[in-house]
């Protein structure tokens, strides 16, 4: 039995075990990263908040504050905590405040991706200026779609740059009303959960109480440029987001400049005014980005790379985006070359076939009769002189829709303007031009009498 025994207690392990690091806090996974649509920072800790059963203030007062020692966090008497809900979209960007929150989070959750779910990675060459917006802006579908199939309600971080306004898998405008109060909703509050308006509580997913909110803001309303456009931009936006986990280092500053000192070069043969003229920007702001002495807004930085025909990651990060930007060229002038040297004979019967089907079908918008045209391969002047009648109703077909576009329009704006209106009075401050437009889907309508005419009286009703 002794013996027995002995060889028993040789086999035991005496060595003290390895205890992996405990987190202080759930050691919640971010959603998304390394995709367009990872979440943000702001996301992040609100579900943090929400998996720990308390709201986002509390989370936030007792976990994190202790931990950065800055002014937008000192809680006395709530001061700190309000300042830094005013300042929340910088919890997202390129700054010390995103680069403290994400230490502190971080730490607390032993997490160690959470600087992807902001831009920080791209801070030497994105101007915090006008990036992001104010309040909270979503895609109700989305959010719906995550519901019904059991999927993490979050608010991804492409949501809360300013110059996406689309959600390019549901051709959908983002919200940025509560369907249920009809309020903007603030970025960050006390009760901040993904999902949810944190002024009433209700949900922001799409259903049979939203259906008339979200189809008044529907893709129907713009043109089939404005749509391209809108597309364009939040693709090139969640691509260089969903890039950012993959990349070595992170481009300097004085990519910019070179790669737009390339394009000048290549596209206008070193003449910054000619290039100016081309992509519709003030040559003497042209010249300053080229120079290196300051850096473009992210908006007009986009309008740069949509004239180029490249994206915004290729202009931020290739070595030489002049290849691209040649090869681009290149190709462009084939196709122009082939149309030119290679003109089509008229056949008529199926260039009258497809007159009238373009006359007959619902397609919205409908085709110009320049678009109907391009798609037949024929010169429009050709085929106005074989049928003038069907080139006179196809253009008149696009002139009604564009009159009753622009008429919906204005009274969505009109509409839009008593809510923003109300809402400005409701706080007791005056409704500016300035202060409505800031808050307008279409600012520029305000150049319609009609709508002017809404504000004025609103203005006249305003308490005295």
């Amino acid at each position: 039995m002794l013996s027995d025994s002995s060889s028993i207690h040789e086999l035991w392990d005496l060595e003290k075990p390895i205890i992996p690091e405990r987190s202080c806090l759930h050691h919640l996974n971010p959603v998304g990263v390394g995709s367009p649509l990872v979440e943000s920072l702001t996301s992040y800790v609100a579900r943090l908040a929400k998996s720990h059963n308390v709201f986002l203030g509390v989370l936030i007062s007792r976990e994190l504050a202790p931990l950065i020692e800055k002014v937008y966090v000192k809680t006395s008497a709530g001061m700190g905590l309000r300042a830094l809900f005013n300042r929340a979209t910088a919890l997202n960007g390129t700054g010390i405040m995103a680069k403290d929150f994400v230490q502190a989070l971080e730490k607390l959750t032993l997490q160690k991706n959470l600087q992807f779910l902001t831009l920080l990675f791209w801070a030497d060459v994105i101007l915090p200026k006008e990036l992001f917006r104010d309040n909270k802006s979503w895609c109700p579908v989305c959010y719906q779609e995550w519901n019904l199939s059991q999927k993490e309600i979050y608010d991804p971080l492409l949501w809360t740059i300013s110059i996406v306004k689309f959600c390019p898998q549901h051709n959908k405008f983002l919200c940025e009303r509560c369907p249920n109060c009809h309020q903007k909703i603030s970025l960050l509050t006390w009760k901040t959960q993904p999902g949810y308006c944190s002024n009433c509580g209700g949900w922001l997913g799409k259903n049979s109480s939203t259906t008339s909110y979200i189809e008044s803001h529907d893709s129907k309303y713009l043109s089939k440029k404005e749509l391209q456009w809108e597309t364009w931009v939040a693709q090139v936006i969640g691509e260089l987001i969903a890039s950012t986990p993959y990349l070595a280092s992170a481009p300097p500053k004085e990519n910019i400049a070179k790669s737009l000192g390339r394009a000048i070069e290549i596209v206008t043969d070193g003449n910054i005014a000619a290039f100016a003229s081309l992509v519709e920007l003030p040559k003497n702001t042209v010249w300053m980005w080229q120079r290196g002495k300051a850096l473009p807004r992210v908006d007009l930085l986009l309008k740069i790379c949509h004239f180029l025909g490249v994206s915004l990651l290729d202009f931020l990060t290739s070595e030489d985006i002049g290849n691209l930007v040649k090869t681009i060229l290149n190709q462009s002038q084939q196709r122009s070359r082939r149309t030119r040297i290679s003109p089509k004979s008229f056949d008529y019967e199926q260039v009258q076939d497809a007159l009238v089907t373009v006359l007959a079908n619902d397609e919205i918008p409908p085709l110009t009769m320049k678009e109907a045209a391009q798609r037949l391969g024929y010169d429009r002047r050709t085929i106005f002189q074989h049928f003038p009648e069907l080139c006179r109703d196809i253009s008149a077909k696009y002139l009604n829709y564009s009159k009753e576009l622009r008429l919906t329009n204005i009274e969505l704006s009109c509409r839009e303007v008593q809510d923003i209106a109300v809402i400005l009075c409701d706080k007791g401050v005056y409704p500016t031009e300035n202060l409505v437009s800031k808050s307008m889907t279409k600012p520029g309508y305000l150049r319609y009498k009609e709508v002017r005419a809404t504000l004025q009286q609103a203005q006249g009703n305003f308490p005295r």
